[in-house]
């Protein structure tokens, strides 16, 4: 008997040590929340997975009326709309997403995240304040999701229409203990995680079929980044099946001066049963971005560093795009020397319609064709731009 509770003793000093060996594994000590495949796979000598998404919250505090003196709520002003529980902090741990709606025009939506939520004095660990018409879920990386109306956006200044079309993403940070912008991996077709699993809903009813083949996702990117024609000839050179969590495809112009990318692709959430395909690279042979990093924190002006040939003195043009992929800032990117593969530094200032933090976009750099000025090159990368 003694060797037995001696025996279960070490057990669980080994679980409590293979918790903490896992929670050291990311920057954030938290798993990689943004990445496009499912970052709790479990092992055959691992702990069971933190589970993922919304869960079931005590019975006490999934009433919204809990919340009403801890927020506090303002009778005929504001109302708590819904209590959702996850484990934000990707441990065994729950916290509560509550979202609160004013009343009036704007339906503006704040929400706040609280930690040990069934003690007297619930502990908040983030606040998020006036999204315009705006929504919070928990996403399958216990992420949060933020979506709201940008409206100084192309789409939505100067009209009356008010259209969701800002996307947000946040995850716990074990240094800075709180939740800190992220950045979804992904390109195309969507920028966001939001975007993403809404379209993976709409293509599990059978819409938009073209995002479940990796060959037509990437072909759709070139028609859409590239001004390429949609019918732009692809060739899977890895990947791709049905049972393929990965893909890279060249996509070739159909213009007379040629040129191709290769895009590389990922399936949401590694799913193989019915995943859409998400693009998160895209390269060409002869030009390159060296900084800043892949999926960094910019704000205006930002120097962009790279190399390319320049046989005229110009390499191309560099072009930050915002979540709408418009040209929110552009620069030339002109090479140190004009003999052969050189090198450029592009100061880029770029005006986002978002001014109350980060939103996720792009800087691309563009190569052309001397004889026709066509896109025959390009290398993309995701960014968080302030």
């Amino acid at each position: 008997m003694q060797k037995n509770f001696y025996s279960k003793r070490m057990m669980l000093a080994m679980f409590l040590m293979l918790l903490s060996a896992l929670a050291a594994c990311s920057p954030n000590g938290s798993s990689d929340a943004a990445s496009v495949g499912n970052s709790n796979n479990a092992t055959a000598t691992s702990v069971a997975p933190i589970q993922t998404g919304g869960q079931t919250c005590p019975v006490a505090v999934s009433l919204t009326t809990y919340w009403n003196p801890i927020i506090p709520i303002q009778a005929n002003v504001n109302n708590v709309e819904k209590v959702t529980c996850a484990h934000l902090k990707n441990d065994a741990s729950l916290q509560a997403l509550v979202t609160v709606r004013a009343e009036g025009p704007g339906a503006i939506l704040d929400l706040y995240i609280y930690d040990n939520i069934t003690s007297p004095s619930p502990k908040q660990l983030f606040k998020l304040l006036d999204l315009y018409k705006g929504d919070a879920r928990i996403s399958a990386y216990n992420t949060l999701l933020t979506g709201e109306v940008d409206q100084n956006s192309s789409i939505n200044k100067n009209t009356t229409a008010s259209q969701m079309d800002l996307f947000r993403e946040f995850a716990w940070s074990e240094r800075v203990g709180t939740l800190i912008p992220v950045s979804f991996p992904g390109i195309f077709p969507d920028l966001t995680r939001y975007q993403a699993e809404a379209d993976q809903q709409q293509v599990d009813q059978g819409q938009q079929s073209w995002k479940l083949h990796a060959d037509m996702s990437a072909a759709r990117l070139a028609a859409t980044l590239l001004h390429w024609s949609l019918h732009a000839p692809t060739t899977i050179v890895s990947g791709g099946g049905p049972h393929d969590s990965k893909a890279e495809v060249i996509v070739k112009s159909t213009s007379p001066s040629g040129g191709s990318i290769k895009v590389s692709l990922s399936r949401l959430e590694n799913n193989t049963n019915n995943g859409i395909w998400s693009a998160t690279a895209v390269t060409s042979d002869g030009i390159g971005l060296t900084s800043p990093p892949g999926r960094d924190y910019l704000s205006s002006p930002i120097t962009i560093t790279g190399n390319g040939n320049a046989p005229i003195g110009k390499i191309g043009s560099i072009v930050v795009l915002n979540h709408l992929y418009m040209d929110i800032g552009h620069a030339d990117a002109v090479g140190t020397s004009n003999n052969g593969n050189t090198t450029f530094a592009a100061k880029v200032s770029f005006d986002s319609s978002f001014k109350s933090g980060f939103q996720e976009g792009l800087v691309v750099l563009y190569s052309y064709s001397n004889a026709d000025g066509s896109i025959i090159g390009a290398v993309v990368e995701k960014e968080l731009l302030s």
